[in-house]
């Protein structure tokens, strides 16, 4: 006892020797975020290779990638506090959803598990851009609301439909005048992209709900992009009120151009006899594109699962 006791000093120097590490240093392993990235659901220790600021502790709350080349290996690719200095935020907030938009110029779109620790300045459900800009999610659910903007049902996933240089402009003109929920929409439609998003509470009733929070929905056009039925294979019991359970989207990502048979997703429950809610799936299809395990190999995690939180990337091309 007396051993653990005279050790505790020494290890919360190195943590905050850890945390003292700048977010710069970071920002530089962006690019093995280029390709796919995600976050867990829990924290870990890696026992593999030292992230760039030397912090051998990830959150649910950093981004990490995962490269192909020259081999398969998972990266730290920033940390969550990284994500937040636009915001002023030093707190660890977690990683609810993500979408690499660009790395230079840098815009990453992302939600938080937490809300801000400062009153107002936004909540867990809304869409935040490393540019500083918060959409409310008002904004993304008010097609599906209007007249009412309804409550906050939180976010799960993200994932920008369009081209880069049209979702950037986009981005520098809600950074400038953000519209009025009623006029989004239109806003979306005048550059010529959309927003899908999922939620993290169904949208009640729950004998006829308007949607799950296993649905891919499109804020430009208030529909459902793909149902948690459509996503899962058929012999998956998904869908409510009538096949059997809402398996939730705690995660999804597609193709730029929105190919809906690109969707890259996961679940927010288990299947016993087909996957984990950690796991990468592909929309319509059986069998799993990366295990939990996999993601999480290389950094050798004395855990068998992590959990996946936020998703980024589309189909691998054949024979990757």
């Amino acid at each position: 006892m007396n051993r653990s006791v005279v050790r505790i000093p020494a290890v919360i120097g190195l943590v905050l020797a850890f945390v003292a590490a700048t977010p710069e240093l970071v920002a530089q392993n962006l690019l093995g975020c280029q390709e796919f990235a995600f976050s867990t659901e829990e924290d870990f220790v890696t026992q593999g290779p030292v992230p760039p600021d030397g912090n051998p502790i990830i959150s649910d709350g950093d981004l990490l990638g995962l490269s192909f080349t020259p081999k398969t290996h998972t990266v730290l690719c920033a940390r969550n506090s990284f994500l937040l200095e636009p915001f002023d935020v030093t707190v660890d907030l977690g990683l609810d959803a993500v979408d690499i938009i660009s790395i230079e110029p840098t815009y990453i779109a992302f939600s938080t598990e937490l809300n801000s620790p400062r009153q107002g300045q936004f909540s867990a459900g809304d869409l935040l851009i490393t540019s500083g800009v918060v959409i409310p999610h008002n904004r993304l659910t008010y097609q599906f609301f209007a007249p009412s903007y309804g409550s906050d049902l939180g976010l799960d996933a993200v994932h920008f439909v369009g081209t880069v240089p049209d979702i950037i402009a986009f981005i520098i003109n809600i950074t400038i005048n953000m519209p009025q929920p009623e006029a989004f929409s239109s806003m979306l439609e005048e550059h010529q992209i959309d927003i899908w998003f999922s939620t993290e509470q169904n949208a009640r009733p729950v004998y006829a709900p308007l949607f799950l929070d296993g649905d891919l929905l499109s804020a430009r056009f208030g529909t459902i992009v793909a149902t948690n039925s459509t996503l899962l294979p058929a012999e998956i019991p998904a869908g409510i009120p009538t096949r059997g359970a809402d398996y939730g989207l705690d995660a999804a990502s597609s193709s730029r151009d929105g190919k809906e048979t690109a969707i890259l997703f996961s679940t927010e429950i288990v299947h016993l006899t087909g996957f984990t809610d950690g796991d990468v799936l592909l929309s319509g299809t059986p069998g799993i594109q990366f295990t939990n395990e996999e993601l999480i190999l290389t950094l050798e995690v004395r855990a068998d699962f992590v959990g996946l939180d936020a998703l980024y990337g589309s189909a691998p091309e054949p024979g990757r």
